[in-house]
């Protein structure tokens, strides 16, 4: 359901729109020590902070043979604006991300995100969401596809209208997007491959079954063209995607809050050239918080991904636990485990992932925090080369005016 953005605050907007947290997880959705401050500019809200993180990658190129082993030096500039009025809500957020290698320098990177929100109140029924976000980002060494670095943008849309009072019996959703993914780089010759754009289109029926408990139904379609001729034509990537689900979602008690829903996805190509296939999908996010200073999140999902070089499409299964807890409202602590597998339809190839980190944070000031972080991560493939390990130990800072 749509957030209700209208009059709050722009940190809260901050922690809504915060970026995929990578490898250096900075941020104020990673930690409750850090809270940016918010700048009153005119009817504006500004917030600006910055992260910079310095350590050591094991294997920067993901390599099951001959390992790089590299220091390095990440900077994360962040700023959200926004303008919150009665019955709406405008806003804009820049992430940036920029690392050097000391040790690797082909594997630097320069990766950029904007993001621009409206959200309107039409009505103590009506309301609606529209988002555009732009992002330029890479595909690491050896990460899924290519052995090479390669370079990507993104640009999307995406609208939603939800139509039902606040604690009504029944309330209705629908969605609608479209993303366009293009590289920029084809050191390795194929990248080209792997231009497409997609349309997505959702409905969701909530029903409430207790006070602070819903049901709900989904339908998605989403739809995949790809530009290449050879692509389209002689691999025969072009498809649609089906998904049917069932959920709830609660708010029960103050300690436990969740949404799980479980169903099946059909996936169909237009020339007929790659099998069609059917496979159970899921999504589950619950926190749980036995005490206010601790706070336990799990995560599970299993979804398909689109083609990855070999057979016809992936179903990519992630499970991912984080326990996260204040001993003294300066310091805190994350302990994370995630756990994943990639399985390649219409091939012989599957990829077991896994992922363990430590983190300790210490806050001097609400708008000032630094952090220690050791993150192993390791892959394991029928196909051997495609096999890895890699540890990251990192020292982050993170600020703001």
């Amino acid at each position: 359901m749509l957030p209700k953005l209208s009059g709050v605050s722009v940190a809260v907007f901050g922690v809504l729109l915060a970026g995929g947290a990578s490898a250096a997880e900075m941020g104020p959705a990673s930690g409750v020590l850090f809270e940016p401050k918010t700048i009153d500019a005119g009817g504006f809200e500004v917030m600006p902070w910055l992260g910079l993180a310095v350590g050591n990658n094991s294997n920067v190129g993901l390599s099951n043979g001959a390992k790089t082993s590299s220091n390095f030096t990440i900077l994360n500039p962040n700023l959200v604006i926004g303008l919150p009025t009665r019955g709406q809500f405008y806003g804009a957020r820049y992430s940036g991300k920029i690392a050097r290698f000391s040790g690797s320098k082909i594997d630097n990177y320069n990766d950029h995100e904007f993001g621009l929100v409206a959200e309107n109140i039409w009505s103590e029924r009506l309301n609606s969401q529209l988002n555009a976000d732009y992002q330029k980002g890479h595909d690491g060494r050896n990460a899924l596809l290519f052995r090479n670095k390669e370079i990507w943008h993104a640009n999307g849309v995406k609208g939603m209208v939800h139509y039902g009072a606040e604690g009504a019996q029944g309330q209705f959703e629908l969605a609608a997007g479209q993303m366009y993914k293009r590289y920029d780089s084809n050191n390795g010759g194929a990248t080209q491959l792997y231009n497409y754009d997609r349309t997505d289109l959702t409905g969701t029926f909530f029903y409430k079954v207790a006070p602070a408990t819903q049901m709900f139904v989904e339908a998605n379609n989403s739809r995949f063209t790809y530009v290449d001729p050879v692509s389209k034509n002689t691999l025969g990537l072009d498809s649609t995607e089906q998904r049917y689900m069932v959920g709830v979602k609660w708010k029960a008690t103050a300690k436990t809050t969740g949404s799980v829903k479980m169903g099946s996805l059909k996936k169909s190509f237009s020339l007929g050239l790659k099998p069609s296939a059917t496979s159970t999908v899921w999504d589950a996010e619950v926190n749980w918080s036995p005490k206010t200073y601790s706070v336990v999140d799990v995560s599970m999902h299993q979804r398909a991904n689109e083609y990855g070089g070999v057979g016809s499409f992936i179903i990519s299964r992630d499970t991912d636990l984080r326990w996260t807890h204040d001993w003294s409202g300066y310091v805190t602590s994350a302990l994370s485990f995630g756990d994943g597998a990639d399985t390649f339809q219409a091939s012989n190839r599957t990829d077991k992932r896994q992922t363990y980190a430590l983190k300790a944070s210490y806050g001097f000031r609400t708008w000032l925090r630094a952090s220690i972080e050791y993150r192993n991560t390791r892959r394991n493939s029928t196909v051997p080369v495609n096999s890895y390990t890699q540890d990251v130990t990192m020292l982050m800072l993170e600020g703001s005016l």
